[in-house]
């Protein structure tokens, strides 16, 4: 079976599973979704582990699932015990207080090893702690602030997730179908200028369907929501090259083979993890209730 149908048909199965989590089973602020974003964040981390540290085994492999896990479940716990809290104490807080933890804790190894031929891994273990903390932790820990937002969460993260997918989707087959002026960018040769606009107009043209999924939540304002589609459709693009240059830089094609037609968790996840804070400050900004 070719890549393309692959691809199909996973995204026709995947997304209406989904959007029906997302729409009916809204229980303590979306715990299966909740629990599948952390999971992901996990299988991100451990598939960086084996592009940073191909030659650590599986004790690094659990501690890097385990700090990109982190952050996430911290604001998880924070947003349900203390639902009327803002961003700044339910998100922020939590994220810098559990990253400097844990980074403090995964120092330890680090300062006091056991062995002293360890002592050469002593930077690229340090780094690729931080890393795991930040992308996909601390990154991973936006979405986890979408599910639990507002009452309309289920519909805000469907929202979300039109923005996201229909930035890749559009690019990708515009890229397919039409593509022609190739080799715009060095890390990925292959994504074309077609594809490109074809992704920020779907962006920016998706971001209208917030007010009208949430009419009583957001805003009819036209500026707010081309700087949205516009800022997170950026994201996506970013997203997607840092990963595609951390690829390239451990020599692998895709992070992983487990998502049918995509490659790897982060492959799939890259784009939501740069997207999802540009979406919640620029809405936090334009004052929607999170």
């Amino acid at each position: 079976m070719s890549n393309f149908v692959t691809r199909i048909l996973f995204v026709g199965a995947a997304v209406p599973a989904l959007f029906a989590l997302a729409v009916y089973v809204p229980f303590m602020d979306h715990l299966p979704l909740a629990a599948l974003a952390l999971a992901f964040a996990a299988g991100s981390g451990v598939e960086l582990r084996r592009m940073m540290e191909p030659s650590a085994g599986a004790p690094r492999s659990v501690a890097a699932a385990l700090l990109a896990v982190l952050p996430g479940a911290a604001v998880y716990a924070v947003r349900l015990a203390r639902p009327e809290a803002g961003l700044a104490a339910s998100w922020l807080a939590p994220v810098a207080v559990v990253a400097i933890g844990a980074f403090l804790v995964s120092a330890l190894p680090v300062a006091l090893p056991r062995k002293a031929d360890s002592v050469r891994a002593s930077v690229s273990v340090a780094a690729s702690n931080a890393f795991y903390l930040l992308y996909p932790g601390a990154l991973a820990s936006a979405i986890v602030v979408i599910l639990g937002s507002t009452a309309e969460s289920g519909l805000l993260l469907i929202w979300f997730a039109t923005v996201v997918f229909g930035n890749d989707s559009l690019a990708w087959l515009a890229g397919v179908t039409l593509g022609r002026r190739r080799g715009i960018f060095t890390v990925s040769p292959n994504k074309s200028l077609e594809g490109l606009v074809a992704g920020m107009a779907g962006s920016v043209g998706f971001s209208f369907l917030g007010p009208v999924l949430m009419p009583g939540v957001v805003p009819w304002s036209w500026p707010m929501l081309i700087g949205l589609g516009l800022g997170c459709g950026v994201a996506v693009v970013v997203g997607d090259l840092f990963e595609s240059s951390i690829k390239r830089s451990a020599g692998v094609k895709d992070s992983g083979s487990i998502v049918p037609g995509r490659g790897g968790i982060l492959d799939s996840f890259d784009s939501l993890l740069f997207a999802a804070p540009v979406f919640l400050g620029v809405l936090a900004a334009a004052g929607v209730a999170l």
